[in-house]
């Protein structure tokens, strides 16, 4: 009996302990000595990532963790340096803060010819400057006079979002996805963005124009959320992709995650910050839709946007900023239920993978990664600071230490790219410093100024104002820099004299109270309770007879019509129709589930290559073989063995991006489309080599004269192309060839097209059997997969055994499908070489010759009868006559000036150099003022919207609305 109460005594304790864990309570108790120690904790890492990139990547983007060494990301401006300055500011080192600010103050140029990402650009480095411009004065930099709608950064920030601005300019006002710094929107970039690159530019554009006075800035961005706004689905949902220029979605899958998170993020944070109450009213309505289709079980799935049903039952690593935002509009205990949901995936696996598959309960296939994000951190922060529930101080904790056991290399903290495995990724993304390690920083520092709730500010005069900085509240953008809210009342007063135009006698109290007073009685007199939405329908309405006679009508007029069709198929450099080129990218993800699912699983058995694999394989010496061939063999199985996933193929960057320029984007597309076995990705780099070294021989892109001669020539290639290669009889031709392909230190002159053809197959041919390079391919692998030093390898074969293998001669049908790139690229060109050939003559035949154009403009421009003019006398004047002449010539030297403008730009001549893509790249017309003006007259309809608030299920009437709201009570 005392042993079953016994047991009945631990499982109720049980019960009680799972019961805590299941509401979020926590086991454990913070004093505040160990919130400091945590704190410290943080600072560490955050230093010794700091510290790698600024000794390993300081003239790049980022850091790469593994190898100690950088690469550019975004766009090539330092801009883990921008991103991690504010950050510096936040955990107390203002003596770097004040080095990184002078440095770029002196050295940073955004004047540059490089395509960036209009989104990522707007959150990292513009945030980012805004954020250190309001900072600076606390870290102890000497504010210039003006201060803080003057200064350095701010004008480097304003600079740059200067430069975004072309984006804008488009027929619904939503903006391109990517800009050139220098020339504006790329010709020809695509006008299909995400959600939340449309969405995501409020806090920051906002921020500026209250700073600057500029109000552009604030008004382009909310026209862009309008816009988003006006084309959400009837059940008030959003896709995942747009089309800016048309307002079309191309992507229907609804969800608060990857694409679409910040859009609502904004909404509430730029409702506080710049004091817009309607934004609030948008994500309210946005939040409804979004709890009554997504929300299961306080899970978050994908549902179609149209109509509501799931279509992907998986919680993403980027959701997990929602019960954050729930937090700061004062809704904790949904968003405690929430996170408690996320909190235990990352249990169960230490970090968050990018996609969990709820159904299932375990990550998704090949989305396993863990790139560092800071989402479940920042939730973690905003609840803590409402609930105070040490709960989510042990969450901290934890990641601390997963960050500090998995992560962590000599030089930083890597990507985990598989959350089952730990493995890691070389690849330190930027946000690590900006976000993630700020995030956890304040969760354990609960004194932090950042933290400030107002009650003590500092006061900053200017010449014409007095204001107070530094008082709060902090708003974070989506990148984690903290906005002063108190910066931005200074400022926008000062810039903008908003009572230089107000009538004071009509804002007197008793001519305000007067005229409230008036207003409200006749609202009173008027109004009716509403208990329904306007939007219902009227069932009880009499139908409209005509309508159906009326649209039978339509239809049978839209028999009788005629209309002309015109047939234009319209090809891309890869001789792809355009149609079915975008038809294809609409079934992409689609197909590629479908591929690796049953295509891929059956010829390419998953082997995940290992380091004990790569140690195995490099310790293999010559004496361990009989032959040069078994040392082959073992190569060539090995090789074929182990395979890569195309997370770790486009994880490690073992494409070279220099291959683009000569075989185009298509390659690396092909090239990370799909898993692959290392045999399979070797044989297809050497093919890629064996193309850029073929075309750089023939001088294809670089052939440059006449059309005729250019046509003949690509003919010629492609005639050599087509016809099958003589086979090499003996190994010593191979070698005598072999070596003089190696040996082409410079781009051959253009000569004998069979032979540079059939050096460039042997030149495949041996790579295929030569077992060095083989692996050096990977040892490649080796170093970009891991952080331990790999180990040297030896040859297993020297030259003189290498060349001892027979090498294996390409058929006919091999050697065409070899140099399927290279004919490609000689079939677009003589295409387009033939199209503009065609086009000229049509010119000829359309336009006028100069002369002609000349004689009918100086015709034009002289009377019609001319006298004779007589010899001049010996004493004529010769100066005179010469200022009597030469309003004539000058006349016609503008005629024939009109005439050779008017060629060089007409239609047919603009047309031809768009197809040839022959121009120089030349920046985009765009008038910012024209912008600010369409802008303006977009957002008119907005100005006036009633947005309803609504009490219980009843609409209150406005009168009493008005009351509540104003902010001035005269005295009766």
């Amino acid at each position: 009996m005392q042993k079953v109460g016994n047991n009945l005594y631990v499982i109720c304790h049980l019960w009680v302990f799972l019961g805590l864990l299941a509401q979020g309570i926590s086991q454990k108790h913070y004093t505040r000595a160990r919130m400091l120690e945590l704190r410290e904790d943080v600072r560490r890492m955050f230093q010794h990532a700091y510290d790698g990139y600024l000794t390993h990547a300081s003239n790049y983007d980022e850091l790469r963790p593994l190898t100690c060494d950088g690469h550019d990301t975004w766009g090539s401006y330092s801009l883990t340096l921008i991103d991690a300055l504010d950050t510096l500011a936040t955990m107390g080192n203002f003596t770097e803060f004040q080095r990184v600010f002078t440095l770029l103050t002196k050295k940073m140029n955004f004047d540059r010819d490089i395509n960036v990402s209009v989104f990522e650009t707007n959150i990292r480095i513009v945030g980012g400057l805004l954020s250190a411009h309001l900072l600076s004065r606390r870290a102890g930099v000497a504010p210039e006079p003006g201060w803080p709608c003057q200064g350095p950064l701010l004008r480097m920030a304003e600079d740059v979002a200067r430069r975004l601005l072309p984006a804008f300019d488009t027929n619904t006002g939503m903006p391109y996805g990517t800009v050139n710094l220098r020339y504006g929107v790329p010709k020809g970039e695509t006008p299909v963005t995400c959600t939340a690159g449309v969405g995501t530019f409020l806090v920051e554009f906002g921020t500026l124009s209250r700073l600057t006075g500029n109000k552009i800035y604030e008004e382009v961005a909310l026209q862009a959320v309008y816009a988003l706004w006006e084309h959400r689905s009837p059940i008030g949902l959003f896709g995942n992709h747009i089309d800016v220029q048309s307002g079309r979605w191309t992507a229907l899958d609804s969800g608060i995650g990857a694409g679409v998170d910040s859009l609502f993020e904004y909404l509430v944070k730029a409702a506080i910050l710049l004091n817009r109450p309607e934004l609030l009213e948008l994500f309210h309505e946005a939040r409804a839709a979004i709890d009554k289709y997504m929300r299961k079980e306080d899970w978050y799935v994908w549902v179609g946007m149209n109509k509501g049903h799931v279509t992907l039952p998986v919680f993403q690593s980027l959701e997990a900023f929602w019960p954050g935002i729930l937090s700061i509009i004062g809704d904790t205990e949904p968003a405690m239920r929430t996170i408690v949901r996320y909190i235990s995936v990352w249990k169960k696996y230490g970090f968050l993978p990018e996609f969990y598959n709820i159904a299932a309960g375990e990550a998704s296939p090949d989305r396993e990664v863990y790139p560092l994000r800071p989402e479940l951190i920042e939730s973690a922060m905003y609840l803590y600071r409402s609930t105070k529930n040490e709960y989510l101080l042990e969450l901290g904790e934890r990641v601390l230490e997963s960050l500090e056991f998995s992560a962590k290399t000599k030089c930083g903290y890597a990507t985990i790219r598989n959350v089952l495995t730990h493995e890691k990724e070389n690849r330190m993304e930027s946000f690590f410093l900006a976000e993630t390690s700020k995030y956890l920083y304040l969760l354990f520092d609960s004194d932090n100024f950042l933290h400030s709730d107002g009650a003590q500010g500092e006061l900053v005069e200017t010449e014409e104002n007095a204001c107070v900085v530094q008082a709060g509240a902090y708003i974070f953008n989506t990148e984690a820099h903290p906005m002063d809210m108190s910066a931005l009342h200074c400022c926008h007063d000062h810039n903008e004299d908003i009572f230089g135009s107000l009538d004071l006698q009509r804002l007197s109290a008793n001519a305000i109270f007067k005229r409230s007073r008036e207003q409200q009685l006749v609202e009173q007199e008027h109004w009716v309770p509403q208990c329904q939405s306007q939007d219902f329908p009227n069932y009880d309405a009499e139908p409209i007879p005509d309508r159906d006679r009326d649209r039978d009508r339509d239809q049978e007029k839209g028999k009788h019509s005629t209309t002309m069709a015109v047939d234009i198929e319209v090809f891309d450099e890869f001789e792809q129709p355009v149609g079915d080129v975008l038809v294809s990218n609409f079934e992409r993800i689609r197909e590629e589930r479908e591929l690796n699912q049953s295509l891929l699983q059956i010829k390419v058995l998953r082997n995940q290559l290992t380091v004990s694999d790569l140690d195995e394989f490099f310790a293999r010496r010559r004496e361990n073989f009989a032959s040069t061939t078994d040392a082959l063999n073992y190569v060539l199985a090995f090789m074929g063995k182990f395979t890569m996933d195309v997370a770790f193929i486009r994880g490690l960057q073992l494409y070279d991006s220099n291959i683009s320029n000569f075989l185009g984007a298509g390659a690396q597309k092909e090239y990370e489309e799909r898993m692959r076995s290392l045999w399979e990705l070797y044989a297809l780099e050497q093919q890629y080599a064996a193309n850029v070294l073929l075309i750089q021989h023939l001088q294809l892109l670089s052939f440059q004269t006449d059309g005729e001669v250019m046509r003949t020539h690509l003919a010629e290639v492609l005639d050599g192309l087509d016809r099958q290669q003589d086979p090499l009889h003996t190994q010593l031709e191979i070698a005598a060839l072999a070596d003089s392909f190696s040996h082409a230190n410079s781009t051959p002159q253009v000569g004998d097209i069979d032979q540079a053809i059939l050096k460039a197959c042997v030149g495949y041919e041996i790579a295929l059997m030569n077992t060095t390079a083989m692996q050096a391919f990977v040892h490649r692998i080796y170093l970009m997969g891991t952080k331990d030093a790999a180990p040297s390898f030896s040859p297993l074969l020297d030259p003189v055994e290498l060349g001892t293998l027979k090498v294996v001669q390409l058929k006919p049908p091999e050697q065409r499908e070899l140099f399927k790139y290279t004919r490609r690229l000689v079939t677009f060109r003589k295409r387009m070489s033939e199209t503009v050939d065609r086009l000229q003559t049509l010119m000829q035949k359309l336009t006028p010759t100069k002369e002609k154009a000349v004689a009918v403009a100086t015709a034009t421009a002289q009377p019609a009868v001319v006298p004779a003019e007589a010899p001049p006398a010996p004493n004529t004047n010769t100066e005179v006559r010469e200022k009597a002449v030469q309003p004539e010539l000058k006349q016609q030297k503008e005629s024939e000036e009109q005439v050779v403008d008017s060629e060089e730009g007409s239609v047919w001549s603009q047309f031809v150099q768009t197809i040839l893509r022959k121009t120089t790249v030349q920046r985009v017309k765009f008038d910012e003022a024209l912008l600010q003006e369409k802008t303006r007259k977009a957002l008119e309809k907005h100005s006036h919207d009633e947005n309803p608030r609504e009490l219980f299920t009843c609409q209150r009437p406005e009168f009493i609305e008005q009351f509540a709201y104003r902010e001035f009570y005269p005295v009766t």
